[in-house]
């Protein structure tokens, strides 16, 4: 115990005498302490942690710089094409078949892309071979004023009014390349037609029904004209007799025709005229008989269809045996 205190005793003295001391040591430390040298810079360690940012092609950080960009690339038609060789939307090796019905409109379709300062003309290949010009861009050059070009974007129409059969043949689409580029196409104008219902027979009394139709033909701005005759009579059929029902389609050129109480007298070739636009008709035959009449029309044929059978069948069962004997 005496010797704890007497330890503490010893240890402050010791640190008692330290604080006190004035020497050259600590008149040293104060004045480096109070000194004016700068501090010395530290520098911290940058990570780079995103990396940098990639700019899209024809596109800048600035907003009306991007506007006209997209300005410019809108107006010009040809921009994205500016390196791009012209060619046709759809690339076909064999001719495009455009079938027509006389007197209707024609259109034929040329979408060609990446133009630039080329030219698109339509020519027509006659049957002798001949060529024929029809326009240069949306120029045409033919006194034929039915032929008219338009263009829709990328598509060079050329349209023919009024076909006729004489129109058909080879028309091509021509791009002034090297070497130059064609689009052909055949055209088929169909010659316009009637069908009317076959020959009829029918007893007295009962009602006549005939159908009509105009195949191949567009009327156009024209009013069709149908009518129905009986014979060489020139007036139309409902104007000769009563109980005629005629019913006409102008838009499909159709026509039907209903006789009712047929009599004796109602026999004959009726025809199918077409007045307008073009003149055409067909005819066919109508036999009104008694009821006996046709019975005995019926069992006539029936009769006669029955003796040839007969007399064939001897001579087939004869053929037969010969061909096995020969066998």
């Amino acid at each position: 115990m005496h010797r704890i205190v007497l330890l503490m005793a010893v240890l402050t003295r010791a640190i008692a005498s330290t604080a006190n001391y004035t020497g050259p040591l600590a008149t040293e430390s104060i004045s480096l302490s109070s000194s004016s040298m700068p501090l010395p810079v530290v520098f911290k360690s940058m990570r780079v942690t995103d990396k940098p940012r990639r700019q899209k092609p024809g596109k800048s950080d600035s907003p009306m710089l991007n506007y006209i960009f997209d300005s410019y690339a809108t107006s010009n038609k040809h921009f994205h094409d500016k390196f791009r060789p012209p060619s046709f939307d759809d690339v076909t090796s064999e001719d495009t078949i455009i079938d027509a019905d006389t007197g209707s409109t024609v259109v034929f379709d040329c979408r060609v892309t990446a133009l630039r300062d080329k030219t698109v003309s339509w020519i027509r290949v006659a049957d002798n071979e001949n060529l024929e010009l029809l326009t240069v861009d949306l120029e045409t050059h033919t006194a034929d004023a039915r032929y008219r070009v338009d263009l829709a974007g990328e598509n060079w129409k050329l349209a023919l009014a009024d076909a006729k059969v004489s129109d058909s043949g080879v028309y091509c689409c021509h791009v002034s390349t090297h070497p130059p580029m064609l689009r052909r196409f055949q055209l088929n104008v169909h010659l316009p037609a009637m069908r009317l219902s076959k020959e009829a027979f029918l007893e007295t009394g009962e009602t006549l029904s005939l159908k009509c139709a105009v195949l191949n033909l567009h009327p156009g701005e024209d009013v069709p004209e149908m009518h129905w005759y009986r014979g060489n009579s020139t007036l139309s059929l409902d104007e000769a007799r009563g109980g005629v029902l005629i019913e006409t389609d102008h838009l499909t050129l159709t026509s039907h025709l209903q006789v009712a109480r047929l009599k004796m007298e109602d026999a004959g070739n009726y025809t199918c005229a077409l007045e307008a636009p073009i003149r055409m008709k067909a005819v066919t035959r109508v036999h009104v008989l008694q009821g006996s009449s046709l019975a005995e029309l019926q069992s006539g044929v029936k009769t006669k269809s029955s003796y040839v059978t007969l007399l064939l069948t001897p001579s087939l069962l004869a053929f037969g045996t010969l061909i096995g004997d020969v066998r």
